[in-house]
């Protein structure tokens, strides 16, 4: 039911079509949005976020330089999808700077970048004072991060945004005794002690390198 797709890496006009036409054939039935991964500057953002908007992408991340605030603020100011800081946030320092200056309207909440689950949730508290939005983003991490990136997410009042925590859905080995289970377009967080995960010790030796 949701759709994000990774553009910026070819021609703009490229792009925006090829996300207009994946939107048009899926119309209500999904969400759709991007992420730029800071690839455009500000004059060409402005334009590609208000075509975007107009034509149905529920949300644009990280269009521009992570070091561009000012841009941010305007481009978060003139879009009419809203803007989500990913790169913009590398610390609970840079959650409280982006959101007293106003430049996004969604945070992307990562423990592996924001320093593990505590920090997230400070940052995940700030956006909540602020009124920003937030998102459970993920560094495409195994079982072990995956879960514990869904035991902080589960303690916060609302992700309007969602989560995208499918890193384990792209491994094809292991080094936990079961995977994480995927049903129903949710991951199910196990409710028995710690992480709720049993390390495979045959295959964690397995994968070891001296």
């Amino acid at each position: 039911r949701i759709f994000k797709l990774k553009i910026g890496a070819g021609e703009v006009n490229a792009d925006l079509k090829h996300v207009i036409a994946i939107k048009q054939a899926l119309g209500e039935r999904a969400s759709v949005r991007v992420d730029v991964n800071q690839a455009w500057d500000e004059s060409v953002a402005l334009r590609a976020c208000r075509i975007l908007g107009d034509n149905g992408i529920d949300l644009i991340e990280q269009p521009i330089s992570r070091i561009n605030r000012g841009g941010q603020i305007r481009l978060n100011q003139r879009s009419p999808a809203p803007i989500m800081a990913d790169e913009s946030i590398e610390s609970v320092e840079d959650a409280f700077s982006l959101a007293a200056d106003g430049a996004a309207s969604i945070f992307a909440l990562k423990i592996a970048k924001n320093g593990g689950p505590r920090a997230v949730l400070r940052t995940a508290q700030i956006a909540e004072a602020a009124g920003i939005a937030l998102y459970g983003g993920t560094m495409l991490e195994g079982a072990i991060g995956t879960l514990a990136s869904a035991h902080a997410f589960v303690t916060l009042n609302k992700l309007t945004w969602g989560t995208e925590l499918f890193g384990p859905l792209l491994l094809t080995e292991e080094i936990v005794a079961e995977p994480p289970d995927y049903r129903d377009f949710h991951l199910e967080v196990p409710r028995t002690p710690g992480l709720g995960l049993t390390l495979d010790e045959e295959r964690l030796a397995f994968f070891s390198r001296t």
